[in-house]
């Protein structure tokens, strides 16, 4: 295990921390957001940080492929029973009892190669990473610090609402939003103990020069769910019958693999977008960069889950944002974005249609967003306000021992 240098190891400046990160190894969006809050943790520090992961079951074309985003981890294999709801009610009762016992030597394995870190941060998201693993996680004796980032809630603590109490044994809680702060604290989990981080990315030393044209839209790992997809393909239709051939081309990536998901493109044909879009599918993080440094706008319609990834990034290349105030949106944005209502196809078009056509807005809302990008946004920052939870966290035990 290495170690890491920060003032805060005890009350000595200059004392050494040992640190732990447990999270997605893949290339998916939290593989991608583990690695550059690492590498960022590492470069504050000048150590390396030492990463734990397991195979997480989501079934994702990264996942089954192995498809690594971590250079190195301690990585292991472990059956999966995914979370099939299956609508009778003993056949429920033996599958949750199934995946709660391979949860259990999970976990202990998570805690045991985590083990001897002072600061250990469990990375929750689901399957493996889900709430049944990471309860299990926090009950095992430890005496590290434990940090728990929450990306997402599963259907297991909404079902048992009882079992959030478990978080009470976290030292500390980041949070990516408002919104999710929110729901944590209706779940039980203390409020003192909670800290909005947010998402970061990684901002280009110099502004873009590059010609911009067209759309892109961040669709994520499940394209059909929250994203505002039924909203965006008719505000493009929209654009279509209004602005002929000069609409935009719309570009869509995300982190739901290599082939376009089959019920997004039957709704883009439904919408008659067939020809008029283009599929970036999974790129890559430096890819990514590359097409908003190429855009000329991003639209984010979410009605739920989280875009605090696109959000950022559109940030961090002077893209200019029409959202709504969903997702994490306004935490990351604040009052950089134009803001549209929910399941409004025709708002959104004519959002889209008024900032396309004002060459001041779009420069004014991209100098804006270069400005909070680097004051909020850098992996710098976010590494540094990850660093004070892990201090504030370590504090609060030392002083619940005394």
């Amino acid at each position: 295990m290495t170690k890491v240098s920060r003032g805060f190891a005890g009350d000595k400046a200059g004392a050494t921390m040992e640190m732990t990160m447990i999270c997605c190894p893949f290339k998916t969006s939290y593989g991608s957001y583990a690695s550059s809050l690492i590498s960022a943790i590492e470069k504050k520090t000048g150590c390396n940080m030492n990463w734990v992961a397991s195979n997480c079951g989501c079934g994702d074309p990264i996942e089954v492929n192995r498809c690594f985003q971590a250079r190195q981890c301690n990585y292991f294999e472990m059956p999966i029973i995914n979370d099939y709801r299956s609508r009778t009610h003993w056949k429920r009762r033996v599958r949750g009892a199934a995946r709660g016992g391979i949860s259990y030597f999970r976990a202990k394995k998570f805690a045991n190669l985590s083990k001897g870190a002072e600061i250990a941060h469990f990375q929750q998201i689901l399957n493996s990473y889900g709430s049944n693993a990471l309860f299990h996680w926090l009950k095992q004796p430890s005496n590290a610090t434990r940090i728990v980032t929450v990306h997402e809630l599963d259907h297991d603590q909404i079902e048992f609402p009882e079992r959030n109490k478990t978080y009470a044994l976290a030292d500390g809680v980041i949070v990516h939003c408002e919104e999710m702060k929110t729901k944590m604290v209706k779940l039980g989990v203390p409020e003192d103990k909670i800290r909005v981080v947010l998402h970061g990315a990684s901002v280009p030393a110099s502004s873009s020069e590059n010609q911009r044209s067209g759309i892109i839209f961040y669709a994520g790992h499940k394209v059909m769910t929250g994203k505002g997809m039924q909203t965006l393909f008719p505000a493009m239709s929209i654009l279509h019958q209004r602005m002929g051939a000069k609409a935009p081309v719309l570009k869509i990536h995300g982190h739901y693999g290599e082939n376009i998901p089959e019920e997004a493109e039957e709704l883009a044909s439904h919408s008659g977008l067939g020809g008029h879009i283009v599929w970036l599918n999974q790129i890559s993080m430096e890819e990514i960069a590359r097409q908003y440094q190429r855009a000329l706008v991003c639209v984010l319609p979410y009605t739920g889950s989280f875009a605090g990834l696109p959000a950022a990034m559109a940030a961090a290349n002077q893209l200019p944002v029409i959202c709504t105030k969903k997702a994490g949106l306004p935490d990351h944005l604040a009052d950089c974005a134009v803001w549209v209502d929910e399941r409004n196809p025709v708002q959104l078009a004519e959002r889209i249609m008024e900032l396309l056509q004002s060459d001041e807005r779009r420069r004014e809302l991209a100098d804006k967003l270069r400005t909070r990008a680097e004051s909020f946004l850098s992996w710098d920052v976010i590494a540094e306000r990850t660093l004070n939870v892990y201090e504030e966290s370590a504090k609060r035990k030392a002083a619940s021992r005394n």
